[in-house]
């Protein structure tokens, strides 16, 4: 076997593993109990943006990235054309995280971010695979204290944080891959919902 096929090889097994992952999550993700969980919390964020609120977005790494899409989908669309919404991702500015790490430390880099933006009658979505990322668990604490409601997607490992935030999501993997894929699903869904319901009239 040729080192480009044993290449290949890898690539078709790792689809395979991934597709079949992902047809196993399906149905537990479709569950009654984690739906029913979804839905209540994109409420909440449909539920805060109609009354002129604000969706603040965080999350590290692969999270990170998620947190700038989705903040990138309320203030652009995801399916049908409406006024912008204001939604910020904490994890965006380059130069905040990094002088707010060299500063203050690591863990407050998104806790400065709430105690700058977060008013009362806002939403704070964050991501943590693990569901104990220092900085995220800093800045739910900050928000709840604000008065603003929070929402914690995570994985299997941080089905028993419960405590932290208003609606917890779990994802019943412990494959970051997949558990990430499944928080764009969620967070997907309820762009969508979004704009359906405040889409401008045609």
């Amino acid at each position: 076997m040729t080192s480009t096929e044993t290449r290949s090889g890898l690539v078709a097994r790792q689809l395979d593993a991934g597709i079949a992952a992902w047809a196993d999550l399906a149905e537990q993700v479709a569950a009654p109990a984690t739906r029913a969980a979804v839905e209540a919390a994109g409420e909440a964020v449909l539920e805060a943006l109609r009354a002129g609120g604000t969706l603040l977005v965080a999350g590290n790494g692969g999270s990170a990235a998620i947190a700038s899409h989705v903040a990138a989908e309320f203030l652009g669309k995801c399916i049908h054309d409406r006024h912008p919404l204001p939604a910020i991702s904490l994890a965006e500015s380059h130069s905040s995280l990094t002088a707010i790490g060299n500063d203050y430390g690591f863990d407050q880099v998104f806790l400065r971010g709430v105690q700058a933006f977060a008013r009362p009658g806002d939403v704070l979505l964050t991501m943590s695979t693990s569901g104990t990322s220092p900085n995220v668990v800093a800045a739910l604490a900050e928000a709840r204290r604000r008065g603003v409601r929070t929402i914690l997607m995570t994985g299997a490992k941080g089905a028993g944080q419960g405590d932290l935030a208003d609606h917890l999501l779990v994802v019943p993997s412990s494959e970051t891959p997949r558990i990430q894929e499944v928080h764009m699903l969620w967070a997907h869904a309820w762009c969508e919902a979004v704009d359906l319901a405040m889409q401008d009239p045609s």
